[in-house]
């Protein structure tokens, strides 16, 4: 038995670069961006499946429900973990193997496709000193059940920040990002090159397959027993809406910091 765990968004999927029409529930083409982050999925878990997995679950992270995976087209091997809301991955314990990453994206200021953290006002988030995003965090939140993280897919951008956390992570690039179009608070909405949806496919197929093979030398990404976190927002009132939680202090107008003793007490 081989069980597998994948994270999934849509900013990191081929041929998505427009946050309002693909990446909102009521944008012209956010059903096409679900079709491609689905068709992507069935990919990697395909691969996954060569590559000796046996039990597969996916998480649709893109906000609520439908999360941006279509089930209709789910591959009929993979397990969905349905409407578990934005409150971060559901359903998973130690009995896992591994955890993957599927169409993610860099953090806010990384100049990535789409990049930001979490939702479009953090402006910078640190865990101690490491700046982090989703791919960080995501990576933490398994590592803290022993689970490692062996793929990541997404933006050149995406991968090299998952590189920087796990150096022997596997890979698969789908897109690369050219000069900014526009800023939506702290998400850069950017010009990019993009594979196409087919050959994205093929190549997190291949990933997908050759990261099974790394699983037991991969150790999980974890932080510290306690940190200091430390989020800076956009505007000062994002701050104000975490100032008079306990254990709050507030460093500036638009920066707040807390000792957090684990990964429950983080809040942005």
């Amino acid at each position: 038995m081989m069980k597998v765990y994948i994270v999934c968004d849509i900013e990191g999927v081929a041929g998505v670069a427009d946050f309002k029409k693909q990446c909102m529930e009521k944008g012209a083409y956010f059903q096409q961006a679900m079709r491609m982050a689905t068709h992507e999925l069935n990919a990697l878990v395909e691969g996954a499946i060569e590559g000796g997995a046996t039990e597969i679950y996916a998480w649709p992270g893109h906000g609520d429900f439908p999360g941006g995976i279509d089930v209709e087209l789910l591959h009929l091997e993979c397990n969905l973990v349905m409407h578990a809301g934005d409150q971060g991955p559901a359903g998973f314990d130690e009995s896992f193997d591994a955890m993957m990453l599927h169409g993610l994206h860099g953090m806010a200021g990384s100049g990535g496709v789409l990049a930001h953290s979490f939702y479009p006002f953090p402006k910078n988030i640190w865990v101690d000193d490491i700046k982090i995003g989703e791919i960080a965090l995501n990576m933490a939140t398994f590592g803290a059940t022993g689970i490692p993280t062996i793929l990541v897919t997404g933006d050149s951008v995406a991968i090299n920040e998952a590189r920087s956390l796990v150096p022997r992570i596997t890979c698969a690039t789908v897109k690369w990002p050219l000069g900014e179009k526009e800023k939506l608070g702290a998400l850069s909405v950017r010009r990019a090159v993009t594979l196409s949806p087919k050959k994205a496919q093929q190549a997190i197929k291949k990933a997908a397959r050759e990261s099974m093979y790394l699983i037991d030398s991969i150790e999980p990404y974890t932080f510290p027993d306690e940190f200091d976190l430390k989020v800076e927002y956009v505007e000062a009132k994002y701050a104000d809406n975490f100032a008079s939680a306990p254990g709050v202090e507030r460093i500036d107008e638009v920066t707040i910091a807390k000792r957090c003793h684990s990964l429950e007490d983080i809040i942005f």
